[in-house]
């Protein structure tokens, strides 16, 4: 039977000081370019590189003028009213994978998740090899649970009934039940470490320690109008290629951009993208991760968010195609830089087991 927890992200979510609608849609599309209407959630780091793409201007230099709603679901896509969006991986995920028209195409954010436990078990806990008949707290549906669970299973062998998961809707209260012995572990939102130090919760690691480079945030299309307009999305995918090494080589002109997102100074918007240790080694890349998104769907089946009798192949409505086009596109106009070579051999080495990779795409470009 189909579940309908209602998913939640799990993290610390910082209003933007901003209006509602941002980016190129403050300016005149003056080159009359393809427009694409994109929606994400109103959290200040969500996505740098979607920033410097939509408001450093860099996708309409590459051919798409792209105009940034901020609202709160997957809603006004499934709908058709906007054309994408950067949302949740899993609410895309059990989407697509109970029929609807969408299609997740590349990505956007992963890490920033920690591990804490009740300090009784702290110590243990620090080996994963031991969360066997240990408690839970989790986020129903969500990427602590999906990563967990998968990453346990596979590099463990610890099945799903040997450890018990309890649900939660909201931040205070699963830190509360760690701290209260209900819960022995935990995976906070980066931001919510000193809430969980205050409450006498112990660090025992972050959750790429579990899955590295695991998949969260991804971006996800209207199927009917990324089939009516691929060529908008492969251009809105060349500019998140070109943010990502923006940001990597300019710090200084990413944050200048990101300030003006934020309202908030150099040193907050430094320690939110640009501080590893301090941000469970939060990254940015656009790669789709496959390798990374697949697994998550598995146990999104197998817990029954998605209908079993009439689920959509996970292939069917993830496509790699998109950002392998934008990313060789890119290296044909940069021949000689090895920064987008090395971006190729990522995309190969975490979407390879995409069906019929190695017949699609070469190792090297």
């Amino acid at each position: 039977m189909k579940k309908t927890n209602i998913i939640k992200l799990g993290f610390l979510s910082v209003t933007l000081a901003v209006t509602v609608l941002l980016g190129s849609c403050a300016k005149k599309n003056a080159k009359n370019l393809p427009v694409l209407n994109l929606t994400l959630l109103l959290s200040s780091n969500y996505s740098p590189i979607l920033h410097l793409n939509a408001e450093g201007g860099i996708a309409e230099e590459h051919g798409v003028y792209p105009v940034l709603e901020y609202t709160t679901g997957l809603e006004s896509v499934l709908a058709g009213k906007s054309d994408g969006r950067l949302n949740a991986l899993q609410q895309s995920i059990i989407a697509g994978g109970n029929g609807s028209d969408i299609v997740i195409f590349a990505g956007t954010m992963g890490g920033g998740l920690l591990l804490f436990a009740n300090k009784s078990v702290a110590e243990e806990a620090k080996n994963p090899a031991t969360w066997k008949g240990k408690t839970i707290g989790v986020f129903a549906g969500a990427t602590d649970e999906c990563v967990i669970r998968s990453s346990l299973k596979e590099k463990y062998g610890i099945g799903y009934d040997e450890v018990t998961y309890k649900y939660f809707e909201n931040d205070e209260a699963i830190i509360a039940a760690c701290k209260h012995g209900d819960v022995d572990i935990i995976s906070p939102y980066y931001a919510l470490r000193e809430v969980a130090e205050a409450s006498g919760l112990v660090q025992i690691g972050e959750l790429v320690d579990l899955s590295p480079d695991f998949a969260c945030c991804r971006q996800t299309a209207n199927g009917a109008k990324l089939r009516a307009d691929r060529a908008s999305f492969v251009n809105w995918t060349k500019g998140l290629i070109y943010s990502w090494k923006y940001f990597n080589t300019n710090e200084k002109g990413t944050v200048k951009v990101i300030k003006k997102v934020t309202s908030q100074d150099d040193q907050w918007v430094y320690e939110h993208i640009y501080d590893p240790d301090g941000t469970g080694h939060i990254t940015f890349i656009p790669d789709p991760y496959y390798n990374g998104c697949a697994p998550q769907y598995d146990v999104l089946l197998e817990l029954g968010f998605i209908e079993r009798e009439n689920a959509r192949p996970f292939a069917d409505y993830f496509d790699i195609s998109i950002y392998a086009d934008a990313l060789k596109a890119v290296i044909a106009e940069n021949p000689g830089d090895q920064f987008y070579k090395d971006m190729w051999t990522y995309f190969v080495n975490h979407n390879n087991t995409y069906p019929d990779f190695e017949k699609l795409y070469p190792k090297t470009l």
